[in-house]
């Protein structure tokens, strides 16, 4: 081997270990960054005939297990799904309110029952006459609010659909992007690592909201599809589409057509239905929440509402008010008609005849609704019928969802305990998939991410090659010497 040679082996061999020095750097640099994959660089011997002349860098891999990231992305995008039904059913569970709470719609319904009970044993009581109404009002003000709540959170949903939609069309351009850069990078024999993690962090991001499937082309492309098999990206990315509803009613449903749909290339797709190219993400789950966990939930209190009303409504309560009268609960000052449950929680009223505020007389809580003047001082005959129709057993209104006869208290301290039990499993499955998560997060960091421990034994085998290859360096320069003094 001539001395030439020796020196050309040897330069070779600072070049890739200065190389390998940059990497561990990097990695060391880059340990606690997020979606950092851990570098090293690839080497193998040159050869020039049958001699060998040196290393040569082949360049730099980017660590990568696809199991555990396949894995660790599936579990990702069942946890979000999860984590945003739960919230919205939390929120559900939390308007009720627990029973004895202040506030809670058993607790109020508890607190009507003892109200007629109390007027009952004094009829003649303004107190007492006063105390039902504002009771009365104080029911009404819960179930309106919760019916508000229930809108406020198919609203914020539509809203998260609306921005999740421009998340995955923004990302899926910027992936399309990377991946021509990528490609360039690739043709030149240049290092892509850097923007591989980049994409991979974009692709995350994605497949939190719709679960995906990568695969890469020859030129190292990621193609994206959804676990549903919908073509997300594959050279050109697809297009979501869907238009935000700004207001809403509880009678606008995707069905009657008053809520948009979602679009994939401009055609409609199913989503939040539990089957389809889409489900599985928090896009889905967003889209389950608006048109089904808050419209059940919905439909539930509306067909409790309708109970409270048919109750008071029945014309043996109150023989003064006329069939098809409204009595001292209303659907907003009117008669209450079964065609018209959709929503009626909003619309519950405390009817004005009985309200001094509104022109009404406090004596009609005793005597009836549809009474000209004041009757005898200790009539508690309609004010027995009143507390008899509350705590009455009877057959539900289908929409409760309940079958089993109970009075109407009975009926909302049913639903509260069927929402309330909801919520329990639900954080329960919430938190199994948060630790089957990080579990496999882990075992995927284990594998791609940067052991500081390990970057530092590589950084000592560095320094050695490096010593090594500057000694022969050195060694060559003394021969040199030594020649050119002969």
């Amino acid at each position: 081997m001539s001395i030439s040679n020796a020196l050309s082996n040897a330069y070779s061999g600072l070049t890739a270990v200065s190389r390998a020095a940059e990497v561990v750097s990097n990695n060391v640099a880059n340990a606690n960054t997020e979606g950092y994959h851990r570098q090293q660089v690839n080497l193998s011997a040159r050869v020039t005939g049958t001699q060998g002349t040196g290393v040569t860098t082949d360049g730099v891999s980017r660590a990568q297990d696809l199991v555990a990231m396949t894995a660790r992305r599936a579990a990702e995008a069942g946890m979000e799904h999860n984590r945003v039904e739960t919230s919205a059913i939390a929120k559900l569970s939390s308007a009720l309110g627990l029973p004895g709470e202040a506030g809670a719609l058993a607790t109020q319904y508890s607190s009507l029952e003892t109200s007629l009970r109390q007027l009952q044993s004094t009829p003649d009581s303004t107190g007492l006459q006063q105390n039902l109404l504002s009771t009365a009002k104080g029911l009404v003000q819960i179930f309106n609010r919760i019916s508000a709540e229930t809108t406020a959170i198919r609203v914020r949903a539509d809203k998260n659909i609306a921005s999740l939609v421009t998340t995955v069309n923004k990302s899926l351009e910027q992936i399309q992007g990377l991946n021509a850069e990528i490609r360039m990078l690739g043709m030149s024999g240049r290092d892509a690592a850097a923007l591989m993690d980049k994409r991979q962090a974009l692709i995350d991001k994605v497949n939190a909201i719709i679960p995906i499937r990568q695969s890469q082309s020859t030129t190292g492309e990621a193609v994206l599809f959804t676990q549903g098999g919908g073509i997300l990206l594959n050279g050109t990315p697809a297009k979501l589409g869907f238009s935000n509803t700004a207001l809403m009613t509880p009678d606008m449903t995707l069905a009657s057509g008053a809520l948009s749909g979602l679009t994939l290339n401009s055609q409609p797709v199913d989503i939040g239905v539990a089957s389809g190219p889409l489900e599985g993400g928090t896009l889905a789950a967003n889209f389950r929440v608006r048109d089904t966990i808050a419209m059940d939930f919905q439909t539930q209190i509306d067909g409790l509402v309708r109970d409270l009303l048919e109750r008071f409504q029945d014309p043996s309560v109150d023989p003064t008010i006329p069939a098809g009268t409204p009595a001292l609960f209303t659907d907003t000052g009117a008669f209450f008609l079964a065609a018209n449950e959709t929503g009626v929680a909003g619309r519950l009223a405390v009817n004005q005849a009985v309200d001094p505020a509104n022109g009404g007389a406090l004596w009609r809580l005793r005597d009836g609704l549809g009474a000209a003047s004041p009757g005898l001082a200790g009539n508690t005959a309609i004010i027995t019928k009143m507390l008899d129709t509350l705590t009455d057993t009877r057959q539900p209104v289908a929409s409760t969802g309940i079958v089993n006869e109970m009075s109407a208290a009975g009926f909302a301290g049913e639903i509260t305990a069927i929402w309330g039990l909801e919520a329990d499993q639900r954080q329960e499955m919430l938190s199994f998939d948060t630790s089957h998560h990080l579990a496999l997060r882990q075992q995927e960091l284990e594998s791609t991410g940067v052991d500081t421990d390990r970057e530092m034994r590589d950084l000592m085998t560095v320094e050695q090659a490096y010593a090594a290859n500057a000694r022969v360096m050195s060694v060559i320069d003394g021969l040199m010497k030594t020649l050119m003094e002969i």
